[in-house]
């Protein structure tokens, strides 16, 4: 029998990642994705296929709940079986890992679900798509790219089920594709009221209930326990200790307790290993919204927050949505001439996979997704700069290829949909330079993005090799030690607009002459750094742009400054000799 290669492509990836309200939806949507592909790449090795993305190290790596995250995308070489035999098996088995998870959750409940809406849904979930084209080791190139032209091909044909709306049901009010099948809460039982936790008036059809309650992971981090981590490393174990204690009063379904085990927990927030609404006073109205609490069942919460607050001050509610990905990826891909060479490559991809997790973790950061080259995680805003540089460096060292990295910094009350729409768009930023950024290459970026609530965006971006991590970090240390001012960017602002269409034989000794005289007028007391600062001036501005440029980096930092001065609070001896 002719040999071929095979190539499989799993979804709908939308719905099983972007759709999303909170951060357990998100991770558990990559996480649901990623078993369903492991399991169509299971069911082609079993059925004689020889895997070359993934390309697990051992069969046990595509047992289910296995480390090894699959991405959507599944290519295999097939000696001497039928194509389409086995691309059939792995749609089955996809389908099958798919309602292993959904009839679980309907088991659990059923009582709240319309099982007419239900049934209509969750057979028509899984999109399993199949190219093949007969191959041979000589013209592996040439048929891996033949292979692809006719999946993408394949995919722009999609198979559409007929619609069955029923008339008068609201739909899923995460991407209104399809109706809820929720029954009215009114029916509910009150058990699963209290686990579901769904707002008045959201509604979840059968891939937004399954991400939202199925069984076998524990409580997953929420955005605000990665904005408050600064603050509560900061204030330090034994004086949340009676936070703690007030959390673990009330019920496991109105504070969620988070797995810290090393592994697949979050080992950095042992100190405190709860969601992070407790910490925010003003989210407390959430908690009586979405359970049965009344005011007075909070009053303990109030009580353990109140000196904190009176001697730390508030949690910063900003966070980082950190995204990369690899540069070149396509192009690296299309140079390998062997099913073994890719193999290699899909490994050191897998490879990295891993080693992305462990320093999302070691930054205090939570992984929604790292397959392959793609990265998408929330990281403490103090760590984002290290934790990105550890990325790409890492991502370099095992590939020997780039990483671009976009880091947004917003307000962790932000719909999820737009913190994630804000770090791909700091991804595209890293990717591609602006008209701002003149001089700087394409890819290989750093950019980093700060959306203050009731603002625009402030955006800073620089090729890796120019360090950006390491100058916003010193600016940033500089602020927190009140050396420089971090309010002295509007002023630097209105000197670059004098300084417009300047001479360019003469604007650079003038600009760099008021830029110090505003710089060290603008000193605060605190550790002088004017040396440094006047360095940083010679090196770094000759012009408005370039002014305006370290002006933007001020604003930047001055948000970073902020989260490090949280997680390092000054001493009562260092505050009164400020």
């Amino acid at each position: 029998m002719t040999a071929h290669l095979l190539a499989l492509t799993v979804g709908p990836v939308q719905e099983f990642i972007a759709a999303a309200r909170r951060t357990r939806d998100l991770w558990f949507g990559s996480y649901l994705l990623s078993e369903i592909s492991k399991a169509a790449a299971r069911a082609v090795r079993d059925q004689g296929g020889e895997l070359i993305f993934p390309a697990p190290n051992d069969t046990a790596d595509l047992k289910p709940d296995s480390a090894l995250t699959v991405a959507n995308v599944i290519l295999a070489e097939l000696p001497a079986v039928d194509p389409e035999h086995v691309a059939q098996q792995a749609k089955a088995a996809a389908r099958a890992r798919w309602r292993e998870f959904a009839d679980a959750v309907y088991r659990d409940y059923q009582g709240v679900i319309r099982a007419d809406i239900w049934d209509d849904q969750v057979g028509d979930v899984i999109e399993l798509y199949a190219a093949w084209v007969s191959s041979s080791p000589q013209t592996y190139k040439a048929d891996r790219a033949k292979l692809m032209r006719l999946l993408a091909g394949r995919k722009s044909c999609r198979d559409f089920l007929p619609a069955r709306g029923r008339s008068g049901v609201p739909k899923s009010s995460l991407d209104g594709l399809r109706e809820s099948v929720l029954l009215p809460p009114g029916k509910w039982p009150e058990r699963s009221r209290r686990r579901l936790r769904v707002r008045e008036g959201e509604q979840l059809d059968v891939v937004a209930m399954v991400k939202r309650t199925a069984v076998g992971s524990p409580p997953y981090p929420s955005v605000a326990r990665v904005a408050a981590d600064p603050w509560l490393r900061g204030v330090g174990r034994n004086r949340l200790a009676p936070l703690a204690d007030a959390c673990k009063q009330l019920r496991t379904d109105v504070v969620h307790q988070l797995d810290t085990s090393v592994g697949q927990g979050h080992p950095g927030y042992a100190d405190f290993p709860f969601e992070g609404t407790p910490v925010f006073r003003s989210r407390y109205s959430e908690f009586l919204r979405e359970t049965d609490l009344s005011e007075s069942d909070l009053e303990p919460l109030l009580r353990a927050l109140a000196p904190l607050v009176r001697d730390f001050g508030e949690p910063s509610p900003y966070l980082a949505v950190l995204v990369a990905d690899g540069d070149h990826i396509g192009q690296a891909l299309s140079q390998l001439d062997s099913a073994s060479d890719h193999r290699a490559f899909s490994q050191a991809l897998a490879d990295f996979a891993g080693q992305a997790r462990q320093i999302i973790h070691e930054h205090n950061g939570i992984l929604v997704y790292a397959g392959g080259d793609d990265v998408l995680a929330f990281v403490p805003v103090d760590h984002c700069l290290p934790c990105a540089r550890a990325l790409h460096d890492k991502f370099g060292n095992m590939l020997g290829l780039t990483l671009s990295v976009g880091v947004a910094v917003a307000h962790f009350m932000e719909p999820l949909e737009d913190l994630l729409d804000y770090g791909r768009a700091a991804e595209r930023h890293a990717k591609r330079p602006r008209a701002e950024d003149r001089g700087q290459d394409k890819r290989n970026g750093l950019a980093l993005h700060v959306l203050k609530r009731g603002g625009g965006p402030v955006t800073v971006r620089a090729n890796w090799s120019a360090e950006p991590d390491q100058h916003l970090g010193d600016l940033a240390n500089w602020i927190k030690e009140r050396a420089v001012s971090g309010r002295v960017a509007s002023d630097l602002r209105n000197i670059a607009d004098v300084y417009d269409n300047w001479p360019a034989d003469t604007v650079k000794d003038a600009i760099q002459r008021d830029t110090r005289l505003v710089m060290k007028k603008k000193q605060p007391p605190g550790a002088s750094r004017m040396r440094e600062v006047e360095d940083l001036i010679r090196k770094r501005v000759a012009d408005a742009d370039s002014l305006r440029r370290l002006g933007y980096e001020l604003l930047v930092a001055r948000q970073i400054a902020e989260a490090i001065r949280q997680a390092n609070p000054p001493s009562p001896v260092e505050e009164v000799s400020a």
